[in-house]
């Protein structure tokens, strides 16, 4: 008997066909891992994008520039229409409501600004001579104020009260909530012309 697997005639009962399986589960590995990559890379496109837009609100609050109403006022060519945040006690007699929106005027430093608020104002808003922090830019428009006539507004769509926790972590030493005795001491804005007895 010849045991040469090559002569013509023998079988032993084996299947010597080749084996198509063992490529089709490969080939069907390979297809589950791309389509295992396509959801990571996806994920980490969309973990990427949250952590972009987080850098970017961080950011955009680092870079808005702090100002008190007397060095807004000084410094207004140089800020031109760029957001910034505004810092003042609001005149109480300057508050006025019309709708959505509220005007008012805002003393530092013995300058004055007028202010036109876009969204509702903090309960607390309504204290006197409360220090409030604006956040917006400065917009043309002709206004009276206590200290005389302006010819531009600050318009803002965002106010933090000093009675509110995010303005008490942000701002604690920035204005005191009592009037000072010396407030407006050396202005030429007096304490009648504010409604306000020292």
């Amino acid at each position: 008997m010849n045991d040469d697997p090559t002569v013509a005639g023998f079988d032993d009962g084996l299947d010597l066909a080749p084996r198509t399986d063992l490529d089709d589960a490969q080939a069907l590995r390979r297809e589950l891992r791309q389509g295992q990559r396509k959801w990571l890379v996806l994920a980490g496109v969309v973990i990427i994008a949250a952590l972009g837009f987080l850098v970017l609100q961080f950011l955009r609050d680092a870079t808005v520039f702090f100002r008190n109403v007397d060095e807004a006022v000084a410094e207004r060519d140089e800020l031109g229409d760029r957001r910034f945040r505004l810092q003042g006690r609001v005149i109480p007699d300057s508050v006025h409501v019309d709708g959505d929106v509220v005007s008012f005027e805002v003393l530092y430093g013995c300058s004055t600004a007028a202010v036109r608020h876009l969204s509702d104002p903090p309960e607390l808003f309504d204290n006197p001579w409360i220090p409030v922090v604006l956040e917006g830019n400065w917009e043309p428009g002709e206004v009276e104020l206590v200290s005389g006539p302006d010819d531009h507004v600050f318009v803002s769509d965002r106010m933090l009260i000093k009675h509110t926790n995010e303005y008490s972590a942000d701002y604690e030493d920035r204005v005191e909530t009592n009037i000072p005795d010396d407030f407006l001491v050396g202005c030429e804005i007096t304490p009648a012309d504010v409604g306000l007895e020292l």
